[in-house]
């Protein structure tokens, strides 16, 4: 895990560039505050149907918002074995859910830095690890998108490392294979809630 947390903070310094480049713009105390709000209401409504409808867990969330939204991301965990496909159709319908969300809220437009927003600005990334949080033996470990490409990791051979990098494709090729095809994802296991002694 600590091996995934270093190439995401590589990854933030790929896209740090962007942030000099960002026209300085004075919003007021109340404009800013309303954009951290909607950008939380979007935030945890995306968290919320992610793990209705696939069973994704939000493992964290961070962004850069320097003058105005540049980028957000979503870390997400699923306790399930994966092959590429599915973590392909994951990936693209998660990114893709953000994308809709923020280019349908009426309130943020106005601080989006590209209007609209697109798949480069939506950071998802997710991870497929057991319930002990070891990789599974097989199968993807993580993926994520960065550059117009997908990168989908192995498993980690030791703590130390990252897992081999198993595939990397363009996104937009992604994306069409996944519009294009049935589903191959599995339905999600809802864990059954007890309550006092049932």
């Amino acid at each position: 895990m600590a091996t995934h947390v270093k190439i995401l903070l590589f990854i933030c310094l790929l896209f740090s560039k962007g942030t000099l480049m960002a026209e300085r713009k004075d919003y007021t105390e109340e404009e800013y505050n309303l954009m951290s709000r909607s950008v939380h209401e979007i935030v945890d409504a995306f968290e919320k149907e992610m793990e209705e409808q696939f069973g994704l867990l939000c493992t964290g969330q961070g962004g850069s918002m320097p003058y105005d939204i540049q980028s957000v991301k979503v870390n997400f965990l699923i306790n399930r074995q994966v092959s590429i496909e599915e973590a392909r159709e994951l990936e693209i319908r998660a990114t893709e859910r953000f994308v809709e969300m923020f280019n349908a809220h009426k309130v943020i437009k106005p601080y989006l830095r590209d209007y609209p927003w697109d798949h480069n600005r939506a950071r998802v990334t997710i991870s497929f690890h057991q319930e002990n949080g070891k990789d599974y033996s097989q199968g993807i470990s993580f993926v994520l998108q960065v550059k117009e490409q997908i990168f989908y990791y192995g498993p980690q051979k030791s703590r130390d490392e990252m897992g081999p990098t198993i595939k990397e494709e363009p996104y937009a090729e992604a994306k069409s294979i996944v519009n294009s095809s049935p589903s191959c994802l599995k339905p999600i296991e809802k864990k059954k809630k007890r309550f006092g002694w049932l």
